[in-house]
């Protein structure tokens, strides 16, 4: 990689400089701070191959944390999270169990008293997930797993899937060969970005244990005898706690046949197979009376290790205000090697990570009437578990968090954007309309590219926004689309667009200005 040798050095410099380098400054002096010079030392040594990819529960991890650390402590930000000898430290422990497992899973559904065992991998596959033991959970069916009241179709209505295995069929209602709902709304629910969505809308927002998706006609873009079941015999899950009951494990995705439908509706006239050319007449979204299922997989060992959130703070200046927090945060971790090639993870998200360093930089140089609080979150690629533990932990109350900018890619354009360099701000559509105004009245001039803002329900995947919007804090995310080196091993450093994540930058400092400062910080919630 180049520029390593500099950066390495940079990073040993850094750890050795005091908290509180910069004497307060003006806002000018603060935001011409940002450059695109210094994201590039950050994300040239975060996406380098000494880092091995930064997934999380790893020393390569650690050693990215670390230099997070060490840029914090030089800004003289406060370090917030207090230690057992009452020490802070600006590192905050999630705690994950290295898991040791056999390769085999067992899969028993209960129905009615009845126990029908099935075969990994010939009847079921695990697509994702690290949550692969569960005891007699719940069931319930979702047909398409589809909300979308403006066009008259909820199949979670009056559903509590919350803790429960929603089973769910891949891509979208047809009926005698057309689609149901409108075109558009029918291309979110199919293909690869429409599993995306859907599994983003379910388990995610609605709390889901795991979900068991129905391979029907092969909607979901790959049929179920190309996709291996994503089983290794060494995972890392999360060990929350105190806090499992709320959060969990990453909840487990399963891949299952159609003819899984049998199993769970036998000959009810509620069986989608039954009448598939008539099938919204015939299913009945609906907890499942009397029926479980019962996984299991043997652990040979567990060793308990801590990833950590990097967190740092800049006190408020204001008495009242400095009470109520922004957040402004990105996730560092990475995905593993794949196939023996490190992802090295340069936009995502080592772009995003730096963006936080030089706006704390920053907002410690001209510090605002409200507390703004940095953070770089663990294992966000693992299901934004960094991110949920410390809004479950006790470090600021949730209801003085006001606000949370985030940053997950701001170095890149999708295919779609390359010529124009556009770049997308999503959130949720509750808040679309209301934050699209605020965000383009602090614009004016600062990117010279265009933003497309949208809502996340619209965008495949999810970010660390969720987790603050699943706790009705108002959020959005810089995101630069899903380009041709997400998670493979080409998105180096190199192909970074620095000046684009500089502006991006800048335009996050201004909006985290603007919020930290005004007297209230709106719901952004449009009234209807």
């Amino acid at each position: 990689m180049k520029n390593r040798k500099f950066t390495y050095t940079f990073f040993t410099i850094a750890l050795l400089i005091p908290g509180s380098l910069f004497a307060q400054q003006s806002e000018e002096d603060a935001i011409n701070s940002i450059t695109a010079s210094e994201l590039r030392d950050h994300i040239f040594f975060l996406a380098s191959d000494y880092l091995n990819g930064r997934y999380a529960p790893t020393a390569d991890y650690a050693i990215a944390a670390k230099y997070v650390e060490s840029q914090f402590a030089a800004a003289g930000l406060e370090p917030v999270v207090e230690q057992e000898d009452g020490s802070m430290s600006y590192l905050q422990g999630v705690p994950f169990a290295k898991t040791e497992y056999s390769d085999e899973l067992r899969w028993r559904i209960i129905k009615d008293g009845t126990e029908n065992e099935l075969t990994h991998r010939e009847d079921f596959k695990v697509m994702m997930g690290s949550k692969l033991n569960y005891n007699k959970a719940e069931m319930v069916w979702v047909g398409y797993g589809i909300e979308e009241p403006d066009h008259k179709w909820n199949d979670f209505k009056g559903l509590d899937v919350k803790g429960k295995i929603m089973i769910c069929m891949g891509g979208a209602p047809i009926k005698k060969g057309k689609p149901v709902l409108p075109e558009d709304i029918h291309k979110k629910y199919i293909g690869q970005q429409g599993f995306s969505t859907k599994i983003s809308q379910t388990l995610f927002r609605k709390g889901a244990a795991g979900i068991i998706l129905i391979d029907l006609d092969s909607e979901i873009g790959v049929g179920y005898d190309q996709i291996p079941s994503q089983i290794s015999k060494e995972k890392y899950v999360f060990k929350g706690d105190d806090n499992e009951s709320q959060m969990g494990s990453f909840p487990s995705i399963y891949l299952v046949k159609s003819n899984f439908l049998n199993t769970i509706f036998a000959d009810s006239k509620n069986n989608p197979l039954k009448n598939p050319d008539n099938i919204l007449k015939h299913y009945k979204t609906q907890v499942l009376e009397d029926t479980y299922l019962t996984a299991g997989i043997e652990i040979i060992s567990e060793d308990i290790i801590l990833s950590n959130n990097v967190i740092g703070m800049v006190a408020g200046t204001d008495p009242e205000l400095k009470n109520e927090y922004i957040v402004v945060g990105a996730h560092l971790d990475h995905v593993s090697p794949q196939q023996g090639q490190v992802c090295n993870g340069a936009d995502d998200n080592a772009s995003g990570s730096s963006g936080v360093m030089e706006i704390a930089e920053a907002v410690a140089m001209n510090p605002f009437k409200r507390s703004v609080i940095f953070i770089t979150f663990t294992a966000e690629e693992m299901g934004l578990i960094g991110s949920r533990f410390f809004l479950n932990s006790d470090l600021f109350p949730k209801e003085q968090i006001k606000f949370n900018i985030n940053m997950d890619m701001i170095g890149r354009s999708d295919p779609k954007n390359e010529e124009s360099r556009a770049h997308y701000v999503v959130t949720h559509k509750k808040y679309v309309n209301e934050l699209e105004a605020f965000i383009n009245e602090i614009n004016d001039g600062v990117t010279d590219f265009p933003l497309i803002i949208n809502n996340d329900e619209d965008s495949p995947g999810g970010s660390d926004h969720q987790s603050f919007i699943g706790e009705d804090i108002p959020a959005f995310f810089f995101f630069s689309g899903l380009h041709r080196d997400l998670h493979r091993p080409t998105d180096d450093a190199d192909k970074i667009d620095y000046p684009k994540a500089e502006s991006i930058s800048k335009l996050a400092y201004l909006i985290a200005s603007k919020l930290a400062n005004m007297e209230t910080v709106p719901s952004f919630e449009a009234v209807k």
